[in-house]
């Protein structure tokens, strides 16, 4: 009986763990477009949604997006990344001297994608800065709030492998 009794607490064990281990749930939309500063991020990487999330065993799902503003250099910075296990990417988005509204001068614009799935995989616009568009639809420097629409080619600088970002959104406090 107390043989029965520890294969099944440790059947029931073996059964929850797994059922813990489930893939990632695609997002089913992109967060909409907004100007309030509601601390949104996505695009499309070849067509597939991208939102920055991150699970951890101590702090559950979060949202991992980070914006800032260098005053001393004109630049603002946003970095989203998206972990879970031994999975990793991460935008960063940076834009130097930005106008207050509309396109922004694709020679002030940087994007960069990392992958860190099995080794550092980056891929960026430095080389196709002429594929990118970006332009801001807020730039509120009293209430700290950038907000726009971007997207563009990137290249891994490695191999001639390219992504094709479209749709891409933020709305960020800085």
């Amino acid at each position: 009986m107390k043989n029965i009794l520890t294969i099944l607490v440790s059947v029931a064990i073996i059964l929850s763990l797994a059922s813990s281990c489930k893939k990632e749930k695609m997002p089913d939309a992109l967060p909409p477009i907004t100007t309030e500063g509601k601390g949104t991020f996505g695009c499309k990487i070849n067509g597939e949604i991208w939102i920055p999330k991150t699970q951890d065993e101590f702090l559950g799902n979060n949202f991992d997006l980070y914006a800032n503003y260098d005053d001393a250099s004109h630049v603002i910075d946003i970095f989203a990344s998206k972990r879970y296990g031994e999975f990793n990417e991460g935008f960063a988005v940076y834009i130097w001297r930005p106008t207050m509204t509309g396109l922004q001068d694709t020679a002030r614009i940087i994007i960069d994608f990392q992958n860190r799935k099995t080794s550092l995989e980056l891929f960026s616009n430095l080389t196709v800065r002429n594929l990118t568009k970006l332009e801001i639809s807020r730039f509120d420097m009293t209430n700290r709030i950038a907000s726009g629409t971007f997207e563009g080619v990137l290249i891994k600088e490695s191999e001639n492998d390219t992504l094709r970002i479209t749709e891409g959104r933020f709305d960020v406090r800085f």
